[in-house]
């Protein structure tokens, strides 16, 4: 039987589930202003390849002069903000399959639009030196990884994919971890720094993969499918803050140059604020079309 452990961390959900229900207005309580503006509440979940949008996002719309703010939570919060009111944007809508429960369990509460990025690969991932290269190979080799596939927060798109390959895939002996990010970054870098197998979940965009040498394994049965990162927007964005829409709507940026600014996160210590000043600047041209200047 396949096992997950389950890490609670009560104080820090009902904190976040606080911030995202109590961040802004909800549809019985408008957040339009008299003069057009309006406020807009940027969601930002802890994942960094999300950072650089949502500051991004965020610039443009003070730029327009409507009131802003950054709203923190988990996933699975982030996507009831969306619905209650309380999140106006939320640029990590990873479709089709990572998130598609939530955005099934939401239907016709918000609007998705744009592509931050396309064609994003995540799944069950080992070193290169682990001579596997396929999740049927790990029939049988559970005792290789002591038993163990290193997850993250519970309530990640990638947690829900990896219990349904799991399954699918017959892989008994193994069980899920449920944890957080920078503990299984920390025992990917442990694990990497001895060469010793560890098999955990990845995705792109992320630092990871510069830091290390790695591979997703092959899926046969295509549980696992590239993603495209869009946007979650309130359904009345579009009439409340058309400048605004129509820049989410046309806004992207390659895998490649999200990486880059993870590393320049990563590794020169750059804020993801800053990064998001430099990108607006380097595509003023490109913003400007967008919003109509």
């Amino acid at each position: 039987m396949i096992k997950s452990k389950r890490f609670v961390f009560l104080l820090v959900i009902i904190l976040s589930s606080v911030l995202v229900i109590t961040g802004c207005g909800t549809d019985s309580d408008p957040v339009g202003g008299t003069d057009g503006k309006i406020k807009v509440s940027i969601g930002k979940v802890p994942y960094p390849d999300m950072w650089p949008a949502a500051y991004i996002m965020r610039d443009v719309a003070a730029e327009l002069g409507h009131e802003t703010e950054i709203v923190e939570a988990d996933m699975g919060l982030m996507y009831q903000g969306l619905a209650q009111g309380s999140i106006t944007v939320f640029p990590d809508v990873c479709l089709p399959f990572l998130h598609q429960s939530y955005v099934d369990k939401y239907e016709g509460q918000f609007e998705v639009v744009g592509k931050v990025y396309e064609d994003a690969p995540s799944g069950f991932t080992v070193p290169t030196y682990v001579d596997i290269d396929t999740i049927d190979e790990l029939k049988g080799r559970a005792g290789d990884f002591g038993g163990r596939v290193v997850g993250i927060e519970p309530s990640a798109g990638i947690m829900i994919q990896a219990i349904e390959a799991m399954e699918a895939y017959g892989l008994d002996g193994y069980e899920l971890l449920e944890g957080s990010t920078p503990a299984m970054l920390a025992d990917v870098k442990n694990a990497t720094s001895n060469e010793n197998p560890i098999l955990f979940l990845s995705w792109r965009p992320h630092p990871m993969w510069v830091d290390y040498d790695l591979k997703i394994l092959e899926d046969s049965k295509g549980i696992w499918h590239p993603y495209d990162c869009r946007t979650g927007v309130n359904n009345n964005l579009k009439e409340d803050a058309p400048e605004l829409y129509n820049f989410i709507q046309g806004f992207g940026i390659s895998l490649e140059d999200i990486e880059k600014m993870l590393v320049k996160m990563e590794v020169d210590g750059m804020d993801p604020e800053a990064l998001a000043k430099d990108w607006i600047e380097q595509n003023r041209a490109l913003v400007d079309e967008l919003i109509g200047k």
